[in-house]
């Protein structure tokens, strides 16, 4: 007899409490999701500004120089948007400064080179110093580092 007088408010209590389980459930994801999307572009960012650096580099090595000295001398490739600078070191060996752009207003990636004079060549080429890469200043000062 009590079963037919219910009128099914504890179906629609069920009902409602599913629906705000589920919601919740669903929130939680969408904030993982939208964190995951944020991590993904910022380490996006990241890989084509180093990759761009180390072609900077890269360029840099295949180009030819003439004087080096203690001053950055600098070069730019705009339809690469390559920048790339050397300096002459104390112990000659010279320093290559490549930069990677990031897409939003942050300071580039930087990543230097060691390299070294090619010996018996007309025009003054670099070769690579093996293990010479390296992603922080070497010199003493960090406003040494800025060209």
């Amino acid at each position: 007899m009590l079963l037919l007088s219910q009128r099914g408010y504890s179906t629609i209590v069920m009902v409602m409490l599913l629906m705000l389980f589920g919601t919740l459930m669903l929130k939680g994801l969408n904030g993982q999701l939208t964190t995951q999307i944020k991590i993904y572009a910022d380490e996006r960012r990241y890989f084509r500004a180093y990759y761009q650096a180390l072609s900077s580099l890269s360029w840099g090595l295949a180009q030819t120089w003439q004087g080096f000295n203690t001053n950055w001398q600098c070069r730019h490739q705009e339809n690469s948007r390559l920048t790339l600078c050397v300096r002459q070191l104390k112990n000659k060996q010279i320093l290559l400064r490549g930069e990677g752009e990031f897409s939003n207003h942050q300071a580039p990636l930087v990543l230097f080179q060691l390299a070294e004079i090619a010996k018996g060549s007309d025009n003054t080429k670099l070769i690579a110093i093996p293990q010479g890469r390296i992603d922080f200043c070497p010199l003493s000062s960090a406003v040494e580092c800025i060209p």
